[in-house]
């Protein structure tokens, strides 16, 4: 028989005006959670206090003394302490539908393999809303789960990781496997890189039914806070995994490196400076067309670059 209990793990840091909506999508769904694992990361305004006063049995609340860039931490902490069999992350500026569990559950039994499992979701910012990017290749899963090199070839061919945080849930041991979230070592992107060491241990299953909403004008947000001017912290998990692979795998492995630098390479575009660091870490000579693109960035004039930026966004 098929274990589906459902540990909820919801990291906070100051998200006082969000939080509780958060919880209450949890708390309402229709396959409800084992457990409810809140964890205060060193939150500084409201957001403690209202968690405390939600008194359902299921919320378990942890504390930590020194907020965690990203929430890795925290979320480590919550891996931790969970007693269920599947561990479903949520942000708490994030949303679930009701039928979220219940909808992965479902993949779950049509493919008991699978060690992740993730939905389709919504981007929702103030004045609208648009689905996530879902391929062909994403709708196929249904029914079926992914191996390593499909699901890689699926990220690659998507130009976007399969997998949102606040939309995904992972059977427990293979999290354990994976190891931590890189806790101290990145402000961003340590997700991706979880999913990437968790994807390579164990099959992917997806829904795609929309069941969550990525809230993306929300209070503290990570995304808007940190300046990516380094080296995605995947990079030298996939880089020390193509080493080892050969094949298909090996490639789709180096062109899921320099997507991801040249995805950071262009989040740096509106900025002072774009570091050598991505021109120097892509893979060659696949990467030779993004090598020659990210320089002549980097040697643009800073002020043209801010021109054009804004020109694009007409602002």
């Amino acid at each position: 028989m098929i274990d589906l209990s459902f540990s909820v793990v919801i990291p906070v840091h100051n998200k006082a005006r969000h939080v509780a909506a958060s919880l209450e999508s949890a708390l309402q769904q229709t396959l409800p959670p084992e457990e409810i694992i809140v964890i205060d990361d060193a939150s500084t305004d409201e957001s403690a206090a209202i968690v405390s006063q939600m008194t359902d049995p299921r919320i378990r609340m942890l504390f930590r003394d020194t907020p965690g860039p990203g929430g890795y931490a925290a979320r480590n902490l919550g891996i931790a302490e969970a007693n269920g069999n599947w561990i479903a992350f949520l942000d708490a500026d994030d949303i679930w539908h009701p039928s979220h569990l219940a909808d992965m559950a479902k993949a779950i039994k049509r493919t008991p393999k699978a060690g992740c499992v993730a939905t389709r979701y919504d981007h929702v910012f103030k004045t609208h809303r648009t689905a996530s990017k879902m391929t062909g290749a994403l709708a196929s899963l249904e029914g079926r789960a992914a191996d390593f090199r499909e699901s890689l070839k699926i990220w690659v061919e998507s130009g976007e990781c399969p997998i949102w945080t606040s939309a995904a849930a992972f059977r427990r041991d293979v999290l354990e496997r994976a190891g931590p979230f890189p806790a101290g070592k990145a402000v961003r992107g340590g997700d991706k890189d979880m999913w990437l060491r968790a994807l390579a241990l164990a099959p992917f299953a997806y829904v795609p039914k929309i069941s969550a909403e990525f809230h993306r004008d929300t209070d503290n947000k990570v995304s808007k806070l940190t300046h990516p001017d380094t080296i995605p912290i995947m990079v030298d998990t996939a880089r020390t995994m193509a080493e080892r692979a050969d094949g298909e795998e090996k490639v789709l492995l180096r062109k899921l490196i320099n997507q991801q630098i040249g995805l950071y390479a262009r989040f740096s575009f509106k900025s002072g400076t774009i570091s050598r660091q991505f021109s120097r870490n892509l893979c060659l000579p696949e990467g030779v067309g993004l090598f020659v693109l990210i320089e002549a960035l980097r040697l643009m004039p800073t002020a043209l670059r801010h021109r054009i930026y804004r020109a694009v966004k007409g602002v």
